[in-house]
């Protein structure tokens, strides 16, 4: 089988789809993974075959982050001709002859790929966006609406999507050849080409919602036990206490440098460890006060099961990492569906409420604390989620309908 695996954004898009194709290679089968061009080589060190495409939006992302309303105005402006290039490169993907093709619906170019190939399509949903259920709102929805509207709220995906449908309309027509309307992806989720990949212990289906929608569990990758730390970080793991873990990755929009004081300023009131992520800059890395380290990154994996407590912004990358290394959380949630997430976790009783609202030192501490007293409740939660297998059940998915 010749499966084609469509994904763009930032890592957090992009490695559970490489997870996937790894499970697919390992089934006999030659998965082509096309994602932004940055990520060759780390397809190409799981052995996965690569397609790149054009980055040009996530480089803009990174640019006018925290630069204001006017960077943001001019940077929106220039997302048209940007995602144009993009979709080209996805009208090249119609030469590798891929039997099925599983997409990211943010690569807006998946359904009509499949429609040009007449292969099978399924949506890789790495949170709920398309099924409408009266039991929750859609996670994207900014605000929490009245229970009898949570079925209507569904409809924000697709407004989501309209102020790019001209831009596909047109590619449709004078890049593929087809007519230039096309089926929603909604629609062909709704026809059951979607796979829901997240652990169903973290969400498990509405009953409203047909048997092919039960999340498959989530796409991960396996643990990065090759993986060596930097010689700072081995020894300050090993000099004391399970710290605690900070990173927000790329949520975060304000001063980074506030949001590092309010931080090790919180860190300093509960007398704990710590070690902070700077990653795509939502912290600033500074004086280290004694008992912090600062890095930019570490995979999750690796580090998780080795903090006390999980401070993030709750993106559900961030998420699974957590869940499945029996971390306690605490979530500052800052948009998308990251307060939904937030809330499911308290629900689960593995994290504290979500901190919302004016962060504070004082809050953020209590938060911490509150956390370590859920030890127990995360690490039972993270047996049943280390017994799933959401890339086998995945791929037998896509293999029946191929």
């Amino acid at each position: 089988m010749r499966p084609l695996l469509l994904t763009v954004g930032s890592r957090g898009d992009v490695q559970p789809y490489l997870a996937l194709a790894r499970g697919l290679l390992a089934a006999g089968h030659r998965p082509l993974l096309a994602a932004p061009r940055g990520f060759a080589a780390l397809a190409a060190a799981h052995g996965v075959e690569f397609a790149p495409l054009n980055d040009e939006m996530l480089a803009l992302q990174d640019t006018v982050r925290g630069q204001g309303v006017r960077a943001a105005i001019t940077a929106a402006r220039a997302v048209k001709p940007m995602l144009r290039r993009l979709l080209d490169d996805q009208a090249t993907l119609t030469a590798c002859q891929a039997d099925v093709i599983v997409y990211h619906p943010k690569s807006l170019g998946g359904p009509s790929i499949a429609e040009k190939l007449g292969v099978p399509a399924f949506a890789g949903l790495l949170l709920p966006l398309y099924l409408p259920t009266s039991a929750f709102p859609s996670p994207i929805l900014p605000l929490r609406p009245p229970r009898a509207l949570n079925r209507a709220s569904w409809g924000v995906s697709a407004a989501v999507e309209a102020p790019y449908r001209g831009t596909v309309r047109d590619w449709r027509a004078e890049a593929l050849g087809l007519r230039p309307g096309s089926r929603a992806v909604a629609g062909l989720v709704k026809a059951g080409g979607v796979l829901h990949a997240w652990s169903p212990h973290l969400l498990p289906a509405p009953a409203d919602w047909p048997a092919y929608a039960r999340p498959t569990g989530f796409w991960t990758m396996p643990v990065s036990g090759d993986w060596a730390p930097p010689a700072r970080l081995a020894r300050f793991l090993e000099d004391g206490e399970p710290p605690v873990y900070v990173g927000f990755g790329s949520s975060y929009s304000g001063a980074p440098e506030t949001l590092t004081a309010t931080v090790l300023e919180a860190v300093r009131l509960t007398g704990r460890r710590a070690v902070l992520a700077t990653g795509w800059g939502a912290l600033r890395a500074g004086s280290e006060p004694d008992g912090v380290l600062v890095i930019e990154e570490a995979p999750h994996d690796w580090l998780l099961p080795r903090v006390a407590v999980a401070v993030h912004h709750g993106g559900i990358g961030t998420v699974a990492a957590a869940l499945h290394a029996g971390a306690p959380q605490v979530v500052r949630p800052f948009l998308g569906d990251q307060p939904f997430w937030a809330e499911r976790l308290h629900r689960l009783g593995v994290a504290p409420a979500p901190v919302t609202g004016r962060l504070t030192a004082v809050r953020l501490a209590a938060a911490i604390e509150a956390a370590t007293d859920l030890t127990s409740a995360a690490r039972a939660l993270a047996a049943h989620v280390r017994a799933e297998d959401g890339v086998t059940a995945a791929v037998a998915r896509i293999s029946r309908a191929s």
